[in-house]
């Protein structure tokens, strides 16, 4: 996180945190920041094409070819000046199952979950007028 400090100081990207932590705060801003524009795409892309995964991939590779290959030097992350090539993958693989696992309602990958019926999600007035329309249940008790 540090290293992406280096975006608003130029320079080299740091390995230290800074005085009083100052390039840790400021990287997880600008990376947060940079995490959330591209997760934008994400929802864009997603809104047209439901497939969560290669959709999350393709825009993770996106954001790698941008931030290496599109962008003046500064504005490049600095990961690669501490990571290997293998762990440079690690960041971009794991933005990219970040926002397949938590695009649109979150379920797609991992599942739904089986007690959750159709109006589960619905607000407290449409649900109850749900409610009302449906046949009272009776308990074996009162048959």
């Amino acid at each position: 996180m540090n290293a992406v400090a280096h975006i608003y100081d130029g320079g080299p990207p740091p390995a230290h945190d800074g005085h009083g932590g100052r390039n840790t705060v400021l990287g997880t801003g600008i990376h947060t920041a940079a995490s959330i524009w591209w997760a934008a795409f994400y929802q864009a892309v997603l809104a047209v094409q439901r497939r969560r995964l290669p959709t999350a991939a393709g825009i993770a590779a996106v954001a790698y070819v941008v931030d290496y290959y599109v962008v003046h030097r500064r504005f490049r992350p600095g990961f690669e000046a501490y990571l290997s090539p293998r762990a440079m993958f690690a960041v971009y693989a794991a933005l990219a199952l970040g926002y397949a696992i938590s695009g649109g309602d979150g379920r797609a990958l991992i599942g739904k979950r089986k007690h959750e019926g159709e109006g589960a999600a619905l607000a407290g007035p449409a649900r109850q007028a749900e409610l009302a329309a449906q046949e009272p249940r009776q308990l074996p008790a009162d048959r």
